[in-house]
């Protein structure tokens, strides 16, 4: 692969996050009225969602791999990835806010099984040390391969 198509296929991929990302963010109020609206008169309610910083952190941590991968294998699979993050992401436009079947469990607390928000957080930390591995992976066969092109020096 050429290497302004890596970079293509990079920036979709940090492009593909940031678009999940936004609307993981742009959702959660969706997914707090749906609960609150059920359950506030029991005393629950949902709670505030992950601040901005958070999500800005996130971002520049998934981005760091993806840059510095090297292989066309690991950027094709990073790009994947991607995109099936962002198609993931398109999809709680539509389950956040559904109407949760119980405002809390016997515990005492609400486990979100209803808006699939929590599903998406699981993801994306999946995807993030997917990236890291991948990476590891790849910049190690980069540095096995290295001394022999260069004649065992």
């Amino acid at each position: 692969m050429r290497r302004h198509v890596q970079l293509v296929c990079k920036l979709t991929s940090i492009g593909a996050y940031g678009l999940s990302l936004a609307i993981f963010h742009n959702v959660q109020p969706i997914a707090a009225k749906a609960y609150n609206d059920l359950c506030q008169s029991q005393g629950m309610t949902f709670g505030d969602g992950e601040p901005v910083n958070i999500l800005v952190v996130a971002i520049i941590v998934i981005t760091v791999p993806l840059l510095i991968a090297r292989s066309n294998a690991v950027v094709t699979t990073n790009l994947t990835l991607a995109l099936g993050t962002a198609l993931g992401a398109v999809g709680l436009r539509y389950t956040a806010g559904d109407t949760p079947y119980e405002c809390f469990t016997t515990g005492g607390t609400y486990e979100d099984h209803t808006s699939g928000l929590e599903g998406f957080e699981f993801w994306f930390i999946f995807v993030v040390v997917v990236s890291c591995i991948l990476l590891l992976i790849d910049w190690t066969v980069w540095a096995l391969r290295r001394p022999s092109q260069n004649g065992g020096r």
